[in-house]
């Protein structure tokens, strides 16, 4: 077959949809009749590559490719056909039954009489890419081969760049005139979204990158696989931007069609690249002040025409892909960026009318900015903010703020400029609270600390101290801190009556309570009655949390999900999105473990109302993610991914996406996907660093969980330890750490012996370990009976460990236990893990195999209604060492044909299957058997039965049922 070139992408992802179509189209080619698909889209989006990745796995057609050239000074006649014919498989005998010289027509006749031969001999499939370069003699070829006999197997496939082809393009034409014949389809190639974009950089720097990356590229290329992939080239997976400068084959990638313009088009299109917008002919010739607007006109034209820019409805004219606007930009001096800033700056202000629009205001401040023109800067920035302020501008308006605050200190002559910064700071810290922005607000809130008087304001700084932690908490960058909560307490001291007081008791009273210190309750509950006495919202949101907290910890579940509701309210009310989170999550606590669909439910319900509140999306994600943990535990893996790909997918945070990256390595990890559960691993200790002082997340048990998953049980074993031996209150999933850790101890032993080699070194840190923590460790709050039941199901699974450990003989029984502690506490990952365990020691038994058959079954069946394929394989394993069926038969053969002497069992076994209509292949499979080993069995069964074949042998037990229910 044809040799297709290198995609233009080594990595093809987010294109399943398109993949099903083009190979749906070739499946009804190949059965049917002729099939004609034109595919199209921008240059570097993927289109070779997608059809390349059909051709080689969708379908056993012979493939001819043939490619078009964007030549100027020659035209070849039928290129792409001719290249392609050339470079078919030199051991193909009808190779070179094409005769490629003489007229266009002759050699078309030629070729498509040739096609019609192959088709009859086998599917064909040709691909002619690029055809917006094709010439005229291409073009009617492939036309006259398209309209040609429908019942062959044939499929067409054309590539075109769609931008590149303009309403005066010869191809219009063409696209017209197939357009009009039957079969013929067209497949749009859309950029890749953020999701997708965000695969593609994991596969191509092969491992996890940084939410901020993504965020970069994604910003730059739009979705462009081309661009991205040349972007990321020579990048790690632990860069954090793309290049500041883009790489020179980027450069000259994006400005493809531009350097075939004319040198003036060339030069307005960098002028209107340095504008930033769409302009109108009329406004670009006043800015460049040297073009009247006809010459402007006609140079934008031919622009289009060749596909760098877009004319779009309202007259104006902009870059196909905004790329080229910023390489074009960048290619130009500073001080000639500057002065063209400058123009666009002043032609803009003369133009300006009242009231003026929010575009052109941002516009002018913009560009006064990049003219380095200070003041003027400053002073339209503060414009465009007010211009912009709400809730559909909080990112543009923070985003000039943030600008003012930066020019500010270069005005030293400014009037009351000291008063200004602190009122800029002050707007941006709000700014950024309505957004969510938690590096932005925290910014602003360390800025208004470090310029503070203290004595003169000291319930300002409480305020500020109490805010600080939170969003040093969202931002991964420290948990909550005891001695922050009680400098927040003695600043405010002195104002026992203020809302600032019953803050900063609220938030030392949460501090204490995860630090496991005594007088936790007693301020959470002074800080609930300054509060109800100041009559703050806010202050009695985080109060009530932290007295919902402090009542599950003493066990009181009815007072601590009222007082968790109330905190609810009361957050809603002052619009603290932090305090709502925060009450949430204690309220729900309140009723039932986090361990349960009950809390995710809880969660979705309190994620939706949030979400109707215009709440930021950093805290709806905080939910998500919330709600994705539950959702894993018990089982439910379709919502779980659901509620992952939204969190990972969007811009969670730091505290959102270190919870779902938790979640997703679990899940990977459960799953046999070690790379990904490795990789989100990875990412999360990148977002906190300290990860294991976090004592509200999971860190600990999931990185014992990622390392016994690949192989690292010491690893897995110190994991487990240091979750167990943190300070304060045990962290999130503590129930998990001794089994965690038993069982990597037992891996340890059983390692040990297997090879002959001693064990007692992993027994003596097993009796260690049961020394220091005889049970599982059990989670703060109130015992629920499902929370009883995991517990007797952890219990159970640290001694079935232990019992493994020293390879007791009651290890079965031990086993069975947890199985059926698992199964009663809902936790079905733990219930397939502790199927396959029971099932192994089962068949360590004298008479332990009937028993093990039906645990190893009813493992396997749970493991793949899990996608648990790590335990799915031991199972499997576990059978072909055990020579146990993996499928139960039907008894309805041995049934009926009743105790014939002669079948042994495993002839009866063989019988069964046959009978329901199994291949040999099948009955091999699902007794974990060879084929060659089922044929023998098959021939005696002939032989006992007298029957000739199998479907004879089906027949007979067949007519023997017939006959014993016409005598019942």
């Amino acid at each position: 077959m044809a040799v297709p070139p290198e995609p233009s992408s080594p990595v093809l992802v987010g294109r399943d949809r398109e993949l099903g179509i083009i190979r749906g189209l070739l499946e009804r080619s190949a059965a049917e009749e002729a099939q004609t698909l034109v595919v199209s889209g921008d240059a570097g989006v993927g289109k070779t590559a997608l059809v390349t990745r059909a051709c080689s796995e969708g379908t056993d057609a012979m493939t001819i490719f043939g490619a078009c050239l964007p030549l100027t000074s020659m035209s070849i006649p039928l290129l792409p056909i001719r290249t392609a014919l050339r470079n078919l498989d030199e051991s193909l005998e009808e190779a070179g039954i094409v005769d490629l010289d003489g007229d266009e027509r002759d050699v078309t006749v030629r070729f498509d009489d040739w096609l019609g031969r192959r088709c009859r001999v086998h599917p064909v499939v040709l691909v002619v890419d690029d055809v917006q370069w094709a010439d005229r003699s291409t073009l009617d070829a492939l036309m006259y081969v398209i309209a040609g006999p429908a019942r062959r197997h044939l499929t067409v496939i054309a590539t075109l760049r769609a931008g590149e082809v303009g309403l005066g393009h010869p191809l219009q034409r063409w696209l017209a005139d197939i357009r009009r014949l039957p079969r013929v389809f067209e497949l749009g190639v859309e950029p890749l979204d953020r999701t997708g974009t965000a695969e593609q950089i994991e596969a191509l720097m092969g491992g996890v990158p940084h939410q901020s990356l993504i965020d970069d590229v994604h910003g730059h290329a739009r979705g462009n696989p081309y661009f991205t992939r040349l972007m990321v080239s020579g990048l790690t997976p632990d860069a954090r931007a793309a290049p500041v400068a883009f790489p020179v084959d980027l450069s000259s990638a994006v400005l493809q069609a531009w350097f075939r313009l004319s040198p003036e088009t060339r030069r307005l299109a960098t002028v209107l690249a340095v504008g930033g917008a769409a302009i109108s002919a009329g406004d670009l010739a006043e800015v460049v002040a040297d073009s009247d607007v006809d010459g402007v006109r006609s140079a934008l034209a031919e622009a289009v025409g060749s596909g760098t820019l877009d004319g779009l409805v309202d007259g104006s004219f902009w870059f196909h892909h905004p790329m080229s606007a910023e390489v074009l930009a960048a290619a130009l001096s500073d001080d000639e960026r500057r002065e063209w800033h400058r123009r666009f700056a002043n032609h803009l202000e003369a133009r300006l009318e009242e009231p003026a629009s929010v575009a052109s205001v941002v516009a002018i401040a913009d560009h006064r900015y990049r003219s380095g023109e200070t003041r003027s800067a400053f002073e339209w920035a503060l414009r465009a903010a007010d211009a912009v302020e709400g809730a559909d501008g909080r990112a543009e308006e923070l985003r000039l703020l943030r600008r003012a605050v930066d020019l500010l200190p270069r005005l030293p002559d400014i009037a009351d400029a000291d008063e200004r910064l602190g009122g800029l700071l002050r707007r941006q810290r709000s700014v950024a609270a309505d957004a969510g922005a938690t590096f932005d607000e925290l910014e602003a809130v360390e800025a208004m600390l470090d310029r503070l008087d203290d004595e003169a304001e000291p319930l300002v700084a409480a305020e500020l101290i109490v805010r600080r932690m939170h969003l040093r908490f969202m931002a991964g960058r420290s948990f909550i801190e005891v001695a922050e909560m009680r400098e927040a307490v003695r600043r405010s001291s002195a104002s026992p009556a203020s809302p600032e007081f019953a803050l900063g008791l609220a938030e030392l009273a949460h501090a204490e309570l995860w630090a496991e210190m005594p007088d936790a309750a007693v301020h959470a509950h002074d800080a609930i009655a300054v509060a109800r006495d100041a009559n703050d919202p806010r202050a009695l949101a985080h109060a009530l949390a932290a007295g919902s907290m402090a009542a599950l910890y003493a066990g009181d579940g009815l007072r601590a999900r009222e007082l968790g509701e109330q905190a609810v309210e009361a957050a809603l009310e002052a619009h603290d999105w932090f305090a709502y989170v925060h009450a949430v999550l204690w309220e729900a606590n309140a009723v039932e473990t986090w361990a349960s669909g009950w809390f995710a439910d809880r969660m979705r319900t309190r994620r939706v109302e949030l979400t109707a509140r215009g709440g930021p999306q950093v805290y709806i994600a905080w939910l998500s993610a919330n709600e994705a943990v539950s959702l894993l535990v018990v089982g439910r893996g379709v919502e779980c991914e659901e509620r992952l790909r939204v969190a990972l997918g969007s811009d969670a945070g730091p505290l959102g996406d270190v919870l779902a990256r938790l979640t997703a390595a679990r899940f990977a990890a459960l799953r046999g996907h070690l790379g990904d559960a490795r990789g989100h691993l990875l990412r999360a200790d990148e977002l906190f660093a300290d990860g294991s002082a976090f004592l509200a997340f999971e860190f600990d048990a999931v990185r014992a969980e990622v390392r016994l998953a690949g192989g690292d049980p010491d690893g897995a074993y110190e994991a487990a330890l240091a979750g167990a031996t943190g300070g304060g209150s045990p962290p999130t999933m503590c129930e998990w750490l001794m089994p965690l850790a038993a069982r990597a101890l037992a891996d340890l032993a059983r390692a040990a012996r297997d090879t002959g080699a001693d064990a007692s070194d992993a027994l003596a840190r097993l009796d260690a370990l049961v020394a220091r923590f005889p049970h599982t460790l059990r989670d703060a709050g109130v015992l629920t009976p499902l929370m009883q039941r995991q517990i007797v199901a952890f219990d159970a699974m640290y001694a079935a460990e232990q019992a493994r450990a020293r390879g007791r003989a009651d290890a079965s029984l031990a086993w069975c236990e947890a199985v059926e502690a698992c199964s009663t506490a809902h936790i079905p990952w733990e219930e397939a893990y502790s199927r396959w365990r029971a099932a192994e020691a089962l068949f360590a038994r004298a008479r332990g195999r009937r028993e093990g058959t039906e645990m190893l079954r009813s493992g396997l069946a749970l493991a793949r209604n899990l996608g648990a394929r790590p335990v799915e394989g031991e199972l499997l394993d576990l059978a072909r060492r055990a020579r146990v069926p993996i499928e139960e038969p039907s008894s309805f053969a041995s049934g009926v044909l009743g105790p014939l002497p002669g079948l042994t069992p495993r002839e009866r076994e063989i019988l069964d299957l046959i009978v329901v209509g199994h291949t040999y292949s099948e009955i091999a499979r699902a007794l974990v058997i060879s084929e060659k080993t089922v044929s023998t069995h098959v021939s005696h069964l002939l032989a006992k039965t007298g029957t000739a074949n199998r479907v004879e042998l089906a027949g007979l037990v067949h007519r023997v049922a017939d006959e014993q229910g016409r005598d019942e």
